[in-house]
């Protein structure tokens, strides 16, 4: 069923876009009720919160043994999810339902990105572990110059498109942010 729903869900976002997406139409081309979408989700945005879940996960961050390799990994990644048609037909109205619903956006933190961003904060420890970097004090700040730039580009293309430079720039700014290959400089 949660398949089904998660089908359903993408197959408006694509067809109509984000603001289509509603409970009574789910239900129908899920082939199910609205009392079995109300068990999973509230609201369209808690539904489109599952959808990106089910389909790019919550632990983004690889573990190759290098940072600079694990922070390319996570960027090839994340320009994916950008890029993605489904991810750019939800992408302006959920973010505008979570600037203005203060649980949607409660909601999309706790489910999706919090737990992206501890995925992040490991592969730093590990990297630190291997002594690449200081131990991480802020790795939610790296979770940033590694997103925000590529959200930005997402949400308005006339910028650019995430391109390899934005890619490359983010990996480097990370990295500098990091201290990685300055001995006990910097900590993220």
């Amino acid at each position: 069923m949660d398949t089904a729903i998660a089908d359903a869900t993408e197959a408006v976002l694509l067809s109509h876009g984000y603001s289509a997406v509603n409970i009574d139409r789910i239900a129908k081309l899920a082939g199910t009720t609205r009392a079995a979408i109300y068990r999973r989700a509230k609201t369209p945005g808690e539904l489109v919160i599952a959808l990106l879940i089910s389909r790019f996960g919550i632990d983004p961050a690889p573990d190759s043994g290098n940072l600079r390799e694990d922070l390319r990994l996570v960027q090839e990644l994340q320009r994916d999810f950008f890029v993605d048609p489904m991810v750019q037909a939800a992408l302006a109205g959920a973010l505008g339902d979570m600037r203005d619903d203060a649980a949607l956006g409660e909601a999309f933190y706790e489910r999706f990105m919090e737990p992206r961003r501890r995925s992040v904060a490991a592969m730093l420890t590990r990297a630190a572990d291997r002594g690449e970097i200081p131990p991480p004090s802020h790795p939610e700040v790296i979770s940033d110059l590694l997103t925000g730039p590529l959200v930005l580009r997402a949400v308005l293309p006339a910028i650019g498109s995430i391109d390899d430079a934005i890619v490359n720039a983010t990996i480097e700014a990370a990295l500098t942010a990091c201290g990685f290959g300055v001995p006990r400089a910097g900590s993220c």
